[in-house]
């Protein structure tokens, strides 16, 4: 079953505080992923067990198991909000019913396939915003899509793809989610629960596997998802619920460059600090207009993917932000987040070029008087003031 979830904002624990907390608007809480199969509505639905568990009033809005055992399964004894039927050119089609949720007034909802579009005659086209209609009547919601499904990656699916994808959500519902979620799979492991039959019938398998699913589409999908994650999660420190009276540990933050060797020893020299000073650590990205995705070679888009992933895999918070003066957003960045630390690679100009254009290094030397800086140097050599 799959395993990999990378919640870097709320745990089950904290959405729950945060959903009963206030009494208006609800809560939303965001399972992004890949494609089909990776295990949004599993990993949903789990969360949505242990949220009852410590007391919520959970219900399903929308759950669709596609016919896999394992979903199915975990469903449990969740309470299901009962379908509503519509009846459209002589076809009778389910939809979910909104009305019923509202009157239900559960603490949380459950919505799978947030991106689908409602049969003809619903009060709202879009589920979306049935969600922000349930969000705004003050019940939490928990809700699944596909990255492919952004409003504002169509440009990048169309081309990774060749598919236009007709059902879309603005970029918006993520962005301003309370939690998100990436569940995530290997791309092989993905293949591999395809051919197993655990995604589609094994009559459709091969099919998918040679369609939409060949290992280049899917590696393209998998980086596009860590970098909406990347652009949009910023972790919430305040909401554990205790006012903090101590003076916090100094924070760590480390400078990803394009250059995926350089990005990769960073990352690991500000992951053995962070875990000495016992603090919380940063990797942050700061993008000109011409390093944005669709502009980048598959090799640089590759790269930095793994870049970030590793990262996050290291227990790093990423953040992705775009300005074309590097060194006043990484400034910035480390006046809004209190970073007392920061760990950068070697400066891209030297002598003459260095004095009268001072690249983002020497910027930071020059500018930066509240945080130590690490210039961990390209042959091992370092500087640090």
């Amino acid at each position: 079953m799959p395993k990999p979830a990378d919640d870097r904002r709320l745990a089950p624990e904290a959405f729950l505080r945060r959903a009963s907390r206030d009494a208006r608007p609800g809560k939303l809480k965001v399972y992004l992923g890949m494609a089909a199969g990776v295990g949004k509505t599993y990993k949903m639905l789990d969360d949505a067990l242990h949220v009852r568990s410590r007391g919520a009033d959970v219900v399903i809005g929308y759950v669709e198991t596609h016919g896999r055992p394992e979903t199915a399964a975990r469903i449990g004894d969740l309470e299901l909000v009962p379908r509503k039927q519509v009846s459209y050119q002589g076809v009778v089609l389910e939809e979910m019913d909104l009305d019923a949720i509202l009157r239900r007034k559960a603490d949380v909802v459950l919505v799978d396939e947030l991106a689908h579009t409602n049969a003809p005659g619903s009060r709202n086209e879009k589920r979306w915003k049935d969600v922000e209609e349930i969000l705004a009547a003050g019940i939490s919601v928990m809700a699944a899509v596909n990255v492919q499904h952004l409003e504002g990656v169509q440009d990048v699916v169309g081309s990774v793809t060749g598919i236009e994808v007709r059902e879309r959500l603005p970029d918006r519902i993520v962005r301003d989610a309370d939690a998100l979620v990436v569940v995530d799979l290997p791309v092989e492991e993905l293949r591999e629960r395809i051919r197993g039959g655990k995604v589609y019938a094994f009559e459709k398998a091969e099919q998918a596997l040679a369609n939409f699913f060949t290992e280049e589409k899917l590696t393209r999908l998998r980086e596009l998802t860590l970098f909406q994650t990347a652009d949009h999660i910023e972790a919430d420190g305040h909401d554990s619920g205790t006012l903090e009276t101590t003076k916090p540990q100094a924070r760590v933050a480390v400078a990803l460059p394009l250059q995926p060797e350089v990005g990769r020893k960073l990352i690991l020299r500000a992951s053995r600090i962070a875990g000495r000073m016992n603090t919380r650590w940063f990797a942050i990205h700061v993008r000109r207009i011409r390093e944005r995705p669709e502009r980048l070679s598959a090799l640089e888009h590759r790269s930095l993917t793994e870049t970030i992933e590793l990262a996050m895999t290291l227990g790093a918070t990423v953040v992705v932000r775009e300005a074309e003066d590097v060194a006043a957003e990484i400034l910035r960045f480390v006046h809004e987040e209190s970073v007392g630390f920061v760990i950068v690679g070697p400066p891209s100009r030297r002598g003459l070029a260095a004095r009268f254009l001072p690249g983002t290094v020497d910027r930071l030397l020059a500018e930066g008087g509240s945080f130590d800086l690490l210039v961990t140097g390209s042959e091992g050599a370092e500087d640090e003031r």
